[in-house]
């Protein structure tokens, strides 16, 4: 602390690169913007928050080192994104990766905001974690512990996750990468439920569609996708039923549904991560006014951009969002002249378990998934 008479070299640099931009400081204009959507956006992109980072700390007695060397730093905090420029894919030219080689503990935080990013990045990086180095590069071998020297130092490092939710996918490449020999410990949360936080003026039909569970993923992907053509769409495309949010978790299954509405010609606009700024406008107003019948969104277009979208009398949310203040955030949109009327349709299945209970409660979301009855609803 450098208040207690300890020195940071490197303070100045560390402040110009990473501290505050009068023009995004506390009560101007994008701080204003940013709170009006939701304190939880400003919080997640308020301030600087480049994903693209890595720095060096050095520690001493009485004073720390800032942007050291990676080879001579004892901390090193960074983006997966700054980290993975670094150590690329396996087989790529330019590799480096021996400066991960002694990594004794990683602390991942904020998983959920990482999962609205190129999970793909974390994944690789923590690949590259605790591998036998392809150079000594002066190191001292009478001081190396000898788990390092036998290869055995990914299962004497401790990995440290934090986290809002869990997902499927973040529990599969976790279960990868942390293999501590003295096993692992998570800590998990009763969930009443963010259904409970959908207006109670609004009388909406909410109906929990269960698809045909499947032994993997890949097929119940194609379990959800004929479901929803069958039984959804099916209905959609006959009563010509207009002003409609789809709602899809993963851009997979945006592509997907997208490629399937041009092949039939559907009345549809789609939004996600990676549109453009005037398509954006074009397809919200079209929305509103009812030129088209079904606008398509991502979760992480929401993520990023939260809009308050108009013209919303239907909601089929595709798959349930990993965020579980998401579900009540776009119910709420829903806009008749009487509050009666709306539907909301969500599919789920077997390995929606999690974002499920996150939305409709822990125990309820349980009798959904065991029940004798395919279709649930409420109101």
């Amino acid at each position: 602390d450098p208040e207690e008479g300890g020195r940071v070299d490197g303070g100045d640099r560390f402040e110009s690169e990473f501290g505050p931009d009068e023009e995004d400081g506390e009560g101007s204009e994008a701080h204003v913007r940013l709170q009006g959507i939701g304190p939880d956006h400003c919080e997640r992109f308020g301030g600087n928050n480049d994903d693209h980072f890595r720095l060096g700390i050095q520690l001493h007695r009485k004073y720390c080192r800032l942007f050291c060397p990676f080879y001579s730093s004892d901390v090193l905090v960074a983006s997966p994104l700054g980290l993975r420029m670094i150590t690329k894919a396996e087989g790529d030219k330019g590799r480096e990766i021996d400066f991960l080689s002694s990594v004794e503990v990683v602390l991942i935080d904020q998983l959920d905001y990482l999962l609205m990013q190129n999970f793909a990045h974390l994944d690789t990086v923590l690949g590259a974690v605790n591998r036998q180095p392809l150079r000594p590069r002066g190191a001292d071998f009478t001081r190396v512990r000898d788990y390092f020297l036998d290869g055995h130092q990914r299962l004497f490092r401790q990995t440290i996750v934090l986290s809002s939710h869990v997902t499927p996918e973040a529990n599969s490449v976790l279960g990868r990468h942390t293999l501590n020999i003295r096993g692992t410990v998570k800590t998990c949360e009763e969930h009443s439920g963010s259904v409970q936080r959908v207006l109670p003026h609004m009388h909406i039909r909410q109906i929990f569609h269960r698809i045909p569970s499947s032994s993997s993923l890949v097929d119940q992907d194609d379990a959800r996708f004929n479901f929803f053509l069958s039984h959804v769409y099916s209905r959609l495309s006959s009563s010509s039923q207009s002003h409609t949010l789809i709602f899809v978790s993963s851009y997979v299954e945006y592509l997907r549904l997208r490629n399937h509405f041009y092949k039939v010609d559907a009345n549809f606009c789609g939004c996600s991560e990676y549109s453009s700024v005037s398509s954006v406008a074009r397809g919200r107003s079209e929305f509103f006014h009812g030129r088209i019948s079904f606008l398509m969104v991502t979760e992480r277009f929401h993520f990023y951009h939260r809009f308050r979208l108009r013209g919303i009398h239907h909601i089929i949310f595709y798959s349930p969002p990993s965020f579980e203040s998401f579900y009540p955030e776009l119910v709420n949109l829903i806009s008749l002249g009487d509050d009666t009327g709306g539907t909301v349709t969500v599919l789920f299945g077997r390995h929606d378990r999690l974002a499920l209970q996150r939305i409709a409660g822990t125990s309820r979301a349980e009798r959904l998934l065991t029940s004798d009855k395919q279709t649930h609803m409420f109101s």
